[in-house]
């Protein structure tokens, strides 16, 4: 009989702690891309990328102009000898691998560009996340626009996103901020 007790005295002592455990554990949920995107600093960035993607599509444009007319040109020609043909071919080719090249390096500097310009933005946010799960005593954090939660109970997890604007000085409308729902 005392063995019965004891272990009813464990079992009851657990569950007493982990119901304890269960009331202080809380939750938050954030959409960080949609704080991101209220961000002034991250629409400034933005339009300096759009600007240095604007420059070199403008460059990239003309350097197809250039191809399309030394094509346009070798298509034409008709007089001149093989020699000479087989000299714009190549030229044409090289043209093509330069623009090739061109690009591939264009992309590469807007992803670095990129990362440069929002990383800040971005880490700005992370820490301010950080500074408000820690004053409310939240044990998990998750983005929902990470996609990685199913199910958010918005009654139960601190919603963040209200408290991150505030903390910037943004002014949003909430109607804005839907989460996200699983469709089939």
């Amino acid at each position: 009989m005392n063995l019965f007790r004891k272990v009813t005295l464990a079992v009851a002592l657990v569950s007493i702690a982990a119901g304890a455990m269960a009331q202080t554990t809380k939750f938050g949920h954030v959409n960080a891309n949609f704080v991101l995107s209220k961000m002034p600093e991250y629409a400034k960035a933005m339009q300096q990328l759009t600007k240095l993607d604007s420059t070199y599509n403008l460059e990239l444009e003309k350097l197809a102009v250039e191809i399309n007319k030394k094509v346009e040109d070798y298509n034409n020609d008709t007089l001149s000898p093989q020699l000479l043909k087989d000299v714009k071919a190549q030229e044409i080719q090289e043209l093509q691998f330069r623009a090739q090249q061109f690009q591939q390096r264009i992309e590469q500097d807007m992803q670095q560009q990129q990362v440069q310009l929002i990383r800040p933005i971005s880490n700005k946010v992370i820490t301010a996340i950080n500074r408000i799960a820690e004053e409310r005593e939240l044990v998990y954090v998750f983005d929902v626009s990470s996609g990685n939660p199913v199910y958010v109970d918005e009654e139960k997890s601190v919603d963040l996103v209200p408290l991150l604007m505030e903390d910037f000085g943004i002014s949003y409308d909430p109607g804005e901020l839907r989460p996200p729902r699983l469709t089939q």
